[in-house]
């Protein structure tokens, strides 16, 4: 019987290179790619205690609310999506100062019809600030 200690060396070592090497290509190719996605995303204005955007907003300010069924109002009326565009469309026309519209959906309001008041201010050029207090 051999109970001599044999010698082991490098069984127990593993080249790491390749290793490395994949791990820096990887790397690279994430950086690459991650800089030529651009965001896409609306321009938000949330609420806030700022007194020049309250002054300013005071005279033009349209609020737009959406309803759980997906309905809007207009100032309190109840309004189609039109008529929406076509009121903020005119008011973007004949107003010399900027204009300003409140979005307050119902905590139950569908997220496409949001979506689709906050896309249709950024198209007008207006000012929209999301209310989502209620």
């Amino acid at each position: 019987m051999n109970l001599r200690n044999r010698d082991r060396e490098g069984k127990g070592e593993h080249g790491m290179n390749s290793m490395t090497d994949i791990i820096f290509i990887l790397l690279m190719f994430f950086m690459m790619t991650s800089t030529l996605t651009a965001p896409s995303a609306l321009n938000l204005m949330l609420p806030g205690n700022s007194a020049t955007t309250a002054n300013k907003a005071k005279d033009k300010l349209i609020d737009v609310g959406i309803e759980e069924d997906g309905t809007y109002s207009l100032n309190g009326r109840l309004a189609s999506l039109l008529l929406v565009q076509e009121q903020l469309k005119s008011l973007r026309e004949n107003s010399l100062e900027e204009v300003f519209v409140t979005v307050s959906p119902s905590p139950e309001a569908p997220v496409e019809n949001v979506v689709e008041i906050m896309d249709l201010t950024y198209q007008l050029g207006i000012s929209a600030i999301l209310n989502t207090l209620e």
